[in-house]
């Protein structure tokens, strides 16, 4: 990849791996977090493939997350957890804005709530998702339609009503 076309994937995904971001640490990290993603994109994009650079983005954007979350300890890492996020919600306040839907989301398998989340609230494709969490499509296939299945489940047992 050439300097030309990083710096036309940079300026086509920022404002996408931002948002993602944004629903999952907190505000004053995200620049910092998406400034290092970047920085290790540069460093490896000789062995991204074209095409694949937005999965790739989202991929190494997870294990920048977890690796801040790992960071965080103590009293902060508590206030930043209860703390509302000045950005975009979180999938899980999203989920909140309903409380029969806030129930059912929390009785989902983490796995699933990830995987329904890159789905629904990123707009990735099962492909992508796929490559986002290193599982075969097919697989992400089946654990999109449970994840459906069980959050309806779920929403239907705490007295959700479905439209």
């Amino acid at each position: 990849m050439t300097a030309e076309e990083f710096n036309r994937v940079y300026r086509a995904h920022l404002p996408e791996i931002t948002r993602f971001l944004s629903r999952r640490l907190p505000s004053e990290s995200v620049e910092d977090i998406a400034g290092d993603l970047f920085e290790i994109a540069w460093n490896k994009r000789s062995s991204i493939r074209a095409g694949e650079e937005l999965p790739w983005l989202y991929k190494t954007a997870r294990y920048l997350i977890a690796n801040h979350r790992r960071k965080q300890s103590g009293r902060l890492a508590i206030i930043e957890r209860l703390r509302e996020p000045v950005a975009a919600p979180s999938a899980e306040s999203v989920a909140l804005a309903d409380l029969a839907m806030a129930d059912a989301w929390q009785k989902l398998p983490e796995k699933e709530r990830e995987a329904l989340a890159l789905w629904a609230i990123e707009g990735l494709e099962p492909s992508d998702i796929a490559k986002v969490l290193g599982q075969s499509e097919n697989a992400i296939n089946i654990r999109l339609s449970r994840a459906k299945k069980n959050l309806l489940m779920a929403f239907e047992k705490t007295g959700g009503e479905t439209t």
